[in-house]
């Protein structure tokens, strides 16, 4: 008797890094990857008559931007009709997961936050924060989220930094 397997459904994310951190935008919402010299130098680059205007992701999640940007990619996202552009630090490669490899936010983080991010992803010996591409794409952050949104980025980049302290100590 042969065995028939079920299709697993994998999700799938670039790991790119920003403000120090690492971060998993879905695969499906990644229209292209650009460096910086094949985007004109306009920060509102088009591509086949689409405009993708600048999101500024890290002053969003309220990281400090990288200086080092000799490996900086931008990464094109659309999702429906929305469109943007993030600048990232470096693009780390693709991420094939099971779902149930995405990990929840802890239960302490239970204010915008849960909007932001799909979950958590273990990688490379560190945590990816999996983002919501409707969050990044939305053009509008309310002030709720912007006023007590640092408070929660700050708590989990303090709960990222534990973590990732504790692994360099394994």
């Amino acid at each position: 008797m042969t065995e028939t397997s079920s299709p697993i459904s994998l999700s799938r994310f670039l790991i790119v890094t920003l403000g120090g951190r690492y971060l998993a935008l879905d695969i499906e919402s990644v229209a292209a990857v650009l460096t910086l010299e094949e985007t004109g130098g306009v920060e509102d680059p088009t591509i086949h008559g689409m405009a993708y205007g600048v999101i500024h992701l890290a002053d969003r999640l309220g990281l400090v931007s990288d200086r080092d940007m000799t490996n900086a990619r931008v990464v094109l996202l659309s999702e429906r009709e929305r469109r943007g552009n993030v600048r990232v630090s470096m693009v780390q490669g693709l991420l094939e997961l099971q779902p149930s490899q995405i990990l929840p936010l802890p239960m302490q983080f239970r204010g915008p936050e849960r909007h932001w991010y799909q979950g958590l992803i273990l990688f490379a010996n560190s945590i990816a924060l999996a983002l919501n591409t409707s969050w990044v794409l939305d053009e509008t952050v309310s002030n709720c989220d912007d006023k007590d949104g640092h408070e929660h980025t700050s708590r989990l980049s303090a709960l990222l930094n534990s973590s990732m302290e504790h692994r360099r100590a394994c």
